[in-house]
C-alpha cells in the first residue's frame, strides 16, 4: 500500500509538471483501475467551460488579460487542460472581445494565447456573453436574451490605425504562395460582429445554466437565433431508452447525463489517491449504466463539466484515460455527437428562484430608466451599451452557497445606475433677487458624464408673483463641466416666490429631482430709481448751469 500511494504520489506531481508547461500527463492504461463492459457500444462527449471571474464590468482590462494568459495565468491553465484532447470548449466571448477590443495594444500574452486557441484541434461552442445566466432574463419578462449593444466606447484609433505591411518576397527558386505578395491593409475600427466572432464548430449553440429552463425560455431563445441548447437530463422528459440527442418545439436539444457529469465533477475534484481511482471507476461506471439504458445500437452520452469548476490537466487526463480504458465505450467529439438522430422531448420546468427573479427585474428597470435618461447625451449609444456589459457581468455572477456574492453586484450595479442618472443636476444655489420688471433668472446645471449633454431648462413659479418668458430654454454642457443658462422672467408683484427648477431631455424625459429656489421680487423698483437716477442729474445739471449764468451777470469790479 505504502508503494502504491507513493507511485500516485509521483504521477500526480508529474502530471502538475506537465500541465503548468502545457504537456499532457494521462496515466497509462495499466493504471486505470478495472472497468466493465457494457452491453452496448457507447459514444462520450465532453464539455468544459473556459470562463473567468464576474465582477469585471464586462469586458477584461490589458492588465487583467496579462494576468490572466501569463505561463500559470487562469486562462493559460484552462487552455493547458484540454487543449488537443477529446473535449468540447464551451468558451466565454467576452474573453475574445476583450483582447481583441485593445487592438495592438492588448498584451502580448493575451495575443499568443488567442492564436493558440484558434490552432487547437478541439471542438469550441460559446457560451452566453459574460456567461450570463440567461434564464434570469427570460424569466423575468425579456423577450429574448440579452446581448452586447456595442464596443465603440472601449476603441482607441490609436490602436486602429490604418497600416500597410508588404511581406517578404519569395525566394526565385521556390514556389510562391499567392498570399506571400499580397498588402494587408487595416482600416478603421472593428464591428461588434468582427470582435465577437469566432469559427464555432456549431451554429446557434446555447448552454444556459444547469436546472434553471423552463418550456416558455424556448421561444426567447428562438427568438434569439438559438437552434442548439444543452440541458440536464433532470431538466427534460424523454421516452425510456432516448439517448442525447434530442428535439423540443423544432429545436435541437443535447442532452447531458446528470449522473455522469456529477460523477465527472467529483472525478475532476478529487485529490487522495483512494479518492480519485474510486472517484474514475465510478465515472465509468455511471457512463455504461447511461448507455445501457439506452435502446439505441450505439448509446451516446454527453459530460458537462460544472460551470465553476476549474479543469486540471492531470486530474482531466486521468478520467479520459479511465473511460477509454472501457472497450465499450468511445470519445467522440461535441459535433459528433449532435449529428446523431434525434428523439422528441418536453421541457420539464426548472425555474429560477422568486427572489433571484426579483433582483433580475429590479436590474432590468434600472437599465430601462438609464436609457431614458441617456437621452440628454452626445452619444447615448456608448453609454448604454458600456452599460448592458455591467448587466451582463452581473448576470454572469456564479450562484454560491452565500447569496451575498450574488446581492453584491445587484448592489453595486443599483447604486453605479442611481449615480449616473443623478450625473446631470441643477446646481444649487442662494436666493435671487429680482428688482427689475423684467431681467434673467441665471440657472447653473452641473455634468458630470464624460460627454457632452444637451438639456431643456423649465421653472415653474409656485406663485402669480413672477411670470416666465420662456417655458424651455435650451442648455449645452460640455463633459465634466458646468454651464449657466439664463431664463427670462417678468416681475408681477412685490413678494417672495418659490420657483420649481427642472431639466429634461429632447424627448421629454425628466433629469435628475426638481430644485426649488426663492426669489424676492420686487416689482416696479426699476421705474422709480431710473426717475430718481434722472432727477439726480436734472438737478446737478441745473444747478450748473445756474451757477454759470451768475457768474456771467456778476460785474467784473466784483
Amino acid at each position: 500500500m505504502p508503494i502504491r500511494v507513493f507511485s500516485a504520489a509521483i504521477a500526480l506531481g508529474l502530471g502538475l509538471t506537465l500541465a503548468a508547461s502545457g504537456a499532457s500527463a494521462a496515466p497509462a492504461v495499466s493504471d486505470v483501475a478495472a472497468v466493465t463492459t457494457a452491453s452496448a457500444e457507447t459514444n462520450v462527449a465532453v464539455m468544459a467551460p473556459m470562463t473567468v471571474p464576474a465582477g469585471n464590468g464586462g469586458i477584461l482590462d490589458a492588465e487583467t488579460l496579462a494576468e490572466y494568459t501569463e505561463p500559470l495565468g487562469l486562462l493559460t491553465r484552462q487552455l493547458d487542460a484540454v487543449a488537443g484532447k477529446p473535449v468540447a470548449i464551451a468558451i466565454d466571448p467576452m474573453i475574445l472581445a476583450s483582447i481583441r477590443v485593445l487592438g495592438t495594444s492588448a498584451p502580448e500574452s493575451a495575443r499568443s494565447w488567442l492564436e493558440r486557441l484558434s490552432l487547437i484541434s478541439n471542438d469550441v461552442v460559446p457560451l452566453p456573453y459574460a456567461h450570463a445566466d440567461v434564464t434570469l432574463a427570460t424569466q423575468s419578462g425579456l423577450e429574448s436574451t440579452p446581448e452586447p449593444i456595442s464596443f465603440d466606447f472601449a476603441l482607441d484609433e490609436a490602436n486602429f490605425a490604418e497600416a500597410e505591411t508588404d511581406a517578404a518576397e519569395p525566394a526565385p527558386t521556390a514556389t510562391a504562395d499567392p498570399l506571400d505578395d499580397a498588402v494587408t491593409t487595416i482600416t478603421g475600427y472593428p464591428t461588434t460582429e468582427q470582435l465577437l466572432d469566432w469559427d464555432y464548430a456549431i451554429d446557434g449553440f446555447l448552454r444556459p445554466r444547469t436546472d434553471t429552463v423552463i418550456a416558455s425560455d424556448l421561444t426567447a431563445f428562438t427568438e434569439s437565433g438559438f437552434s442548439t441548447i444543452v440541458l440536464s437530463s433532470t431538466n427534460v422528459s424523454r421516452k425510456t431508452g432516448a439517448g442525447a440527442v434530442t428535439t423540443i418545439d423544432g429545436v435541437t436539444a443535447l442532452i447531458s447525463d446528470a449522473t455522469a457529469s456529477a460523477a465527472m465533477d467529483n472525478a475532476l475534484g478529487s485529490t487522495l489517491d483512494r479518492d480519485v481511482t474510486a472517484a474514475d471507476t465510478a465515472l465509468s461506471q455511471a457512463v455504461l449504466d447511461a448507455g445501457a439504458a439506452q435502446t439505441a445500437g450505439t448509446a451516446s452520452v454527453l459530460i458537462a463539466i460544472d460551470h465553476s469548476l476549474e479543469v486540471s490537466s492531470a486530474r482531466l487526463d486521468a478520467a479520459l484515460a479511465t473511460l477509454t480504458a472501457s472497450p465499450s465505450i468511445t470519445m467522440i467529439s461535441l459535433t459528433e455527437l449532435a449529428s446523431g438522430t434525434p428523439t422528441a422531448a418536453t421541457i420539464a420546468d426548472m425555474p429560477q428562484s422568486e427572489s433571484r427573479i426579483g433582483d433580475v427585474t429590479r436590474l432590468f428597470n434600472a437599465a430601462r430608466a438609464e436609457r431614458s435618461f441617456f437621452s440628454v447625451a452626445e452619444d447615448p449609444d456608448s453609454l448604454a451599451a458600456e452599460r448592458r456589459l455591467a448587466l451582463l457581468d452581473v448576470l454572469g455572477t456564479m450562484p454560491t452557497e452565500d447569496p451575498s456574492d450574488w446581492l453584491t453586484q445587484v448592489n453595486r450595479f443599483l447604486v453605479d445606475s442611481r449615480d449616473l442618472r443623478n450625473a446631470v443636476t441643477v446646481v444649487e444655489a442662494s436666493n435671487f433677487l429680482l428688482v427689475a420688471d423684467n431681467g434673467y433668472l441665471p440657472v447653473s446645471v452641473s455634468n458630470d458624464l464624460n460627454q457632452a449633454v444637451t438639456v431643456y431648462i423649465t421653472v415653474d413659479p409656485r406663485t402669480g408673483l413672477l411670470a416666465v418668458g420662456d417655458e424651455l430654454v435650451e442648455l449645452r454642457i460640455e463633459a465634466n463641466s458646468q454651464a449657466k443658462g439664463e431664463i427670462p422672467v417678468q416681475s408681477l408683484s412685490n413678494g417672495v416666490v418659490d420657483v420649481e427648477i427642472s431639466l429634461t431631455s429632447s424627448n421629454g424625459t425628466t433629469i435628475g429631482s426638481t430644485t426649488v429656489s426663492e426669489i424676492n421680487v420686487q416689482a416696479g423698483w426699476e421705474t422709480p430709481i431710473v426717475l430718481s437716477f434722472a432727477a439726480i442729474v436734472f438737478v446737478i445739471f441745473a444747478v450748473g448751469l445756474v451757477r454759470s449764468i451768475v457768474r456771467r451777470r456778476k460785474p467784473e469790479d466784483d
